[in-house]
């Protein structure tokens, strides 16, 4: 059983929103993120400053860039990365349950 999660804390300023758009950006390009579905990512433009257009950000943009940062820099993140050390994670396999053979 999953121990209780926190709750995803929004970004307060411009400056977190911003942070954890080219957090989402870099783990892309490191290839820990795959980009399916991000088309929207491609589309965020900069301001001559070099800040983000907010206006060019789109809500698939902006949930997974929330997303990534909680799996990353919170409490949750923390957990999922136990887990996986600990070999708690779905195996996708006979072991999980609810596991049927069709054939």
């Amino acid at each position: 059983m999953f121990p209780k999660l926190t709750s995803m804390k929004q970004p307060m300023t411009r400056g977190e929103f911003e942070e954890r758009i080219n957090l989402t950006h870099e783990q892309i390009h490191t290839g820990k993120l795959h980009p399916n579905g991000l088309d929207g990512l491609l589309d965020v433009l900069h301001l001559p400053n070099g800040r983000i257009d907010m206006l060019s950000v789109n809500e698939m943009v902006r949930l997974t860039a929330n997303m990534s940062h909680q799996m990353i820099a919170t409490d949750m993140g923390k957990m999922l990365r136990q887990m996986a050390g600990n070999g708690e994670a779905g195996k996708g396999g006979e072991d999980d349950e609810g596991f049927e053979d069709k054939s």
